[in-house]
């Protein structure tokens, strides 16, 4: 497995909104990390001179891993997620049991709700109801239109972490999802985008302050990743660094501002999000 990050170097990182240090951000590969329990520890990063989905151009120079701020590892041109996709979940759905989807269920969210570790979730001021959704995130690596799910594998470049956060009044209420799923730091992503993963059998765990109130296995989704790439990609060309979120398991926890959400994935790492009132 390689992992690979975007990141600014700390004397760079100026803000923490979306698209936050964007103009001096830098793509880059780990080195030398060791994960246990989703800590990073000892990184180093490599200097990439491109991001890295046509194969890796090393710059040939780097960072300590803690001496750079990491960015969302993608900067998708679209952002699609899935609804429903673990049986957990559809017992536990904000708008009710649902029965199982004979498809995947596919709304999307904004390029701008990305955020990257460690940036602040902003809760609007008419928000009444914000939740946490922990998920594995596919990060596309080549273009796809109409692949099969034998075949969607050589479309993905990766997994990583996400966190789709929800406004379940505005999704129960409003005609479309957009500020429900879609207001600026609802889309959480990171810290690392991880090629050769087993996408087929991760584990997912959502805490929140430091409890665990999620988790599943992605051997537990009802349509697996490839079954999502090839179905998303019967109506929209994928291009290299769009990200599909995959679902949610179980029952999602409420959120509000001064609390810490943490999405793990297997492999992946830890994705920390403090949570703060918007204005």
């Amino acid at each position: 497995m390689t992992a690979y990050v975007r990141y600014v170097a700390l004397d760079g990182a100026e803000g923490d909104g979306p698209g936050a240090g964007d103009d001096r951000a830098r793509w880059g590969v780990i080195e030398d990390e060791v994960v246990a329990d989703g800590v990073v520890e000892d990184g180093y990063v490599e200097e990439l001179a491109a991001a890295p989905f046509d194969g890796e151009i090393r710059a040939g120079r780097g960072h300590p891993l803690d001496q750079v701020r990491l960015l969302a590892p993608a900067t998708p041109s679209k952002v699609i997620a899935v609804g429903l996709n673990y049986r957990s979940h559809l017992d536990n759905s904000p708008l009710g049991s649902r029965e199982a989807p004979a498809e995947p269920g596919l709304f999307t969210k904004l390029p701008t709700s990305i955020i990257g570790p460690d940036a602040p979730i902003r809760i609007p001021p008419d928000a009444e109801v914000v939740h946490a959704e922990g998920e594995v995130v596919v990060v596309i690596g080549r273009a796809a239109r109409n692949v099969d799910p034998a075949g969607a594998g050589d479309c993905i470049f990766g997994v990583t972490a996400g966190n789709d956060v929800s406004e379940r009044v505005w999704q129960r209420d409003d005609l479309q999802w957009l500020r429900a799923k879609g207001s600026d730091s609802f889309g959480p992503l990171g810290p690392r985008v991880v090629t050769g993963a087993d996408w087929n059998d991760l584990r997912l765990r959502t805490r929140l302050n430091g409890q665990v109130v999620q988790e599943a296995r992605t051997r537990d989704l009802i349509f697996s990743i490839p079954e999502i790439v090839s179905y998303v990609s019967r109506y929209v060309t994928l291009l290299p660094g769009d990200v599909i979120y995959t679902g949610t398991p179980g029952k999602t926890a409420a959120i509000a501002p001064g609390d810490r959400v943490e999405v793990e994935v297997e492999d992946v790492g830890v994705l920390a999000n403090p949570v703060e009132a918007g204005r």
